[in-house]
């Protein structure tokens, strides 16, 4: 393998380090493998091994990405800000809803080694001080602003920086979550309403009828599954069962569904992208239904939940998710009860946000068989 172009090699190293930031997203870190680096990047793996020693280095040259970019749009925006401290604590917020900075990958990647145990020790070595120092550089444009107006006595600069700081935390979380279709214009008229409620001397308060609405996604429409769908649900599921990293078998995908489906031993709900007849599923969740001896009745697990690769952050899954819901309501279940993966940080987001709670009183034990 030549090394001789440096415009090549460095083109390799970024390709590696985009696909690392996809894998990243999709996987996790717990799950994350340089095979399926190697795959989505259209490289082998011994290409990745020859410009990254291993997975961790090449773990923490993405790290290092990201971080480097986000301190390099900051940096530009209060260089173009100049020295007005309103104007540069509004320009550090502007830089943190950046579209390319902020894009929902890249903030899986934060969030992947700021949450996940085996990346915090290496978040905190690369980010640590530098975390502290952009707060400090919020808390010394806050404290500026405050001195300004001689409104020391009424206005705690340390509790604003922190205001800021969660604000602009829980925007990238719903970055995150939301994915493309997120509305950064929305979140600008936030972060501005924001400064203009505690500093009105120096921010005006944005027209409410002028902030950007985002346009309602194309409709979603889910059907009960039957024995016509077979086709359309045993591809999902095989697909479904890839993502966890077995085999493709779509003979064994069609011979299960096909069981649950005769049997009536489970129930499906498919999501398609439209009502005519070219419609083309598009997502699907199975659930089988079980009781609980404590509450004494009925109970629904929801043990499976797909949405195709291309249709994601459409609100797919949420749809299904609530349609679930609804027959488990109709049926008079006390709930519904599912498991995800640790590191399957976008379901998380999805499932806290529709009301399912955590459970951190019981272990879950299984016995292979």
């Amino acid at each position: 393998m030549s090394t001789t172009n440096p415009a090549i090699n460095q083109e390799r190293r970024r390709l590696l380090i985009d696909a690392t930031i996809t894998a990243i997203a999709e996987f996790g870190l717990s799950k994350l493998t340089l095979a399926k680096i190697s795959s989505i990047a259209g490289l082998t793996a011994g290409t990745v091994n020859f410009y990254f020693d291993s997975k961790e280095t090449l773990l923490l040259e993405t790290l290092n990405f990201v971080s480097e970019e986000f301190d390099r749009g900051v940096a530009q925006a209060l260089k173009q800000a100049g020295p007005d401290p309103a104007k540069r604590l509004a320009a550090i917020i502007d830089a943190s809803l950046d579209p390319e900075i902020t894009e929902h990958r890249k903030m899986a990647v934060w969030h992947a080694f700021d949450s996940e145990s085996r990346g915090r020790e290496d978040y905190q070595r690369i980010r640590g001080n530098l975390d502290k120092q952009n707060f400090k550089l919020i808390l010394n444009l806050c404290e500026q602003i405050i001195n300004q107006a001689n409104k020391q006595a009424e206005i705690n600069a340390r509790a604003i920086a922190n205001a800021i700081s969660g604000i602009t935390d829980e925007v990238w979380k719903e970055i995150l979550f939301a994915g493309e279709g997120y509305d950064r214009d929305d979140a600008r008229q936030v972060c501005l309403s924001f400064l203009a409620s505690i500093f009105p001397w120096c921010y005006q308060m944005p027209d409410q009828n002028s902030a950007g609405t985002a346009s309602d996604s194309s409709p979603v429409y889910i059907t009960q599954a039957n024995l016509d769908n077979l086709d359309q649900v045993a591809r999902l599921f095989d697909l479904y069962r890839q993502f966890y990293e077995e085999d493709a078998d779509l003979s064994l995908a069609r011979q299960y569904i096909e069981q649950r489906l005769q049997t009536h031993s489970s129930l499906i709900f498919i999501a398609w992208n439209s009502d005519n007849t070219d419609k083309k599923a598009i997502g699907f969740t199975q659930l089988y239904s079980t009781f609980c001896s404590v509450e004494a009745s009925t109970i629904w697990v929801l043990y499976d939940l797909f949405v195709d690769s291309g249709q994601r952050n459409n609100g797919v899954g949420k749809a299904l998710m609530n349609r679930a819901r609804a027959m488990a309501v109709e049926s008079g279940a006390s709930r519904i009860d599912l498991e995800t993966a640790i590191d399957n940080i976008s379901a998380q987001g999805l499932y806290e946000a529709l009301g399912y709670e955590r459970d951190t009183e019981f272990y879950k034990y299984s016995l292979a068989l």
